[in-house]
């Protein structure tokens, strides 16, 4: 089957060939009649002290969020985890969203920006989230990798975008499922939910909340009913980024 990427996914969208918002309520009637393969892809990148390995925590996360995405809706997310390299844009095209997760603070070369700059204005969506481990951290904040992307590399990246928190009325938090009180917060620093808009379309969010715990292993690590929270939470992010982008 073709996979698809984000811009054809928002064009067959306007044009009702792939529409799935609001869906919930009545999904056995769109059983087997899912459209072409999105596929999903982490972000591999280095971190503070040349660490090369921080990236990929968890990988059965991802997994899991795929599986709630396509249980819960009718898009046809690819179940496997893909590998696209920062330093090189050929690797991050084919993918209409990128997860990015680590603990530690990236250290993205100039090229690394670069790319990541271009794959943004090609119409692809970054979703980046802090890790809170607590195995490699510098300091006790817990929230190294949130600080260096939103103080450092988002406004190198893009620095004609606007970086600020979401208020808990923005889309994102009621596209699919609600949550009233903004962004689910599994461990780490409450700074909230922040979006990056560039001439009012959201290109990228940035969270702290380690809600990819949650998605892994959340009921054990922070209590019951966490998973389903986290995950409910990773199926608004992602549909919401392929589907209503435009949004402010």
């Amino acid at each position: 089957m073709d996979r698809i990427g984000r811009a054809q996914f928002l064009k067959l969208l306007a044009t009702g060939g792939a529409s799935f918002l609001g869906l919930h309520y009545s999904l056995p009637a769109f059983a087997g009649q899912r459209g072409p393969l999105s596929p999903w892809a982490r972000l591999r990148f280095t971190c503070r002290g040349g660490d090369t390995d921080d990236w990929n925590v968890h990988p059965n996360g991802d997994l899991h969020l795929i599986d709630a995405v396509r249980d819960q809706s009718t898009a046809n997310v690819e179940k496997r985890w893909n590998v696209a390299d920062v330093a090189q844009l050929d690797s991050l095209v084919p993918f209409p969203f990128l997860f990015m997760h680590s603990e530690m603070a990236p250290e993205l070369s100039e090229t690394d920006r670069a790319n990541l700059r271009e794959y943004l204005l090609r119409g692809g969506f970054l979703f980046a989230e802090d890790c809170v481990m607590g195995k490699h951290r510098s300091d006790r904040s817990g929230d190294e990798f949130f600080r260096r992307m939103a103080e450092v590399d988002i406004p190198k990246i893009l620095p004609e975008a606007k970086l600020e928190r979401i208020p808990n009325d923005h889309p994102v938090f009621h596209c699919y499922h609600d949550f009233q009180n903004g962004l689910p917060h599994m461990q780490g620093v409450r700074h909230g939910l922040h979006g990056m808009t560039l001439d009012g379309r959201l290109v990228a969010l940035l969270s702290p909340s380690d809600i990819h715990c949650g998605w892994t292993n959340g009921d054990r690590w922070f209590g019951n009913g966490k998973r389903s929270q986290a995950l409910k939470m990773g199926v608004n992010i992602y549909l919401h980024a392929m589907s209503r982008a435009a949004d402010a």
